[in-house]
């Protein structure tokens, strides 16, 4: 009940203080004129993007056409210049120095031993003057020479 006087309270308002130039209908024109308005900007744009999109393509595939030209042209030139059954020694020649090079490089050198006796370890050539005497180690832990017990 108490919501029937609630409409009908809402409704006695909406007509009373109302004339025709502010009926809702009549704003409605205005409203329209801002949605065209925004419609075309929207359309404007969408047109804008579409161009773009457009010379991109266009840009990207005549330097697709460049890049294939330059790449036939090349082709020729080295087709020309060697043929692939003389490629084939050259590049393993090659291939065969430097893994020779890196394995030379990572190998041990190998030390000739020299003509003297096994018994024999002192170094090749006389015996030169002694050598300056170096300087002392650091002291090691003190030794106990008692048995523990």
């Amino acid at each position: 009940m108490e919501e029937d006087l609630k409409w009908r309270a809402a409704a006695a308002e909406s007509n009373t203080g109302r004339t025709c130039a502010e009926h809702p209908c009549k704003k409605r024109s205005s409203r329209n004129c801002r949605d065209v308005s925004g419609m075309a900007v929207c359309s404007a744009l969408s047109l804008l993007c579409l161009g773009v999109g457009m010379l991109v393509y266009l840009r990207t595939s005549e330097l697709q056409a460049r890049v294939l030209n330059l790449e036939k042209e090349r082709d020729t030139h080295l087709s020309a210049w060697i043929s692939l059954d003389q490629v084939e020694p050259v590049i393993m020649g090659r291939l065969g120095q430097m893994l020779d090079e890196k394995l030379a490089a990572r190998l041990p050198r190998i030390r000739e031993a020299r003509e003297a006796p096994h018994s024999c370890v002192c170094p090749p050539g006389p015996p030169g003057a002694r050598g300056k005497r170096g300087r002392n180690g650091d002291p090691g832990p003190p030794v106990s020479r008692c048995s523990p017990g």
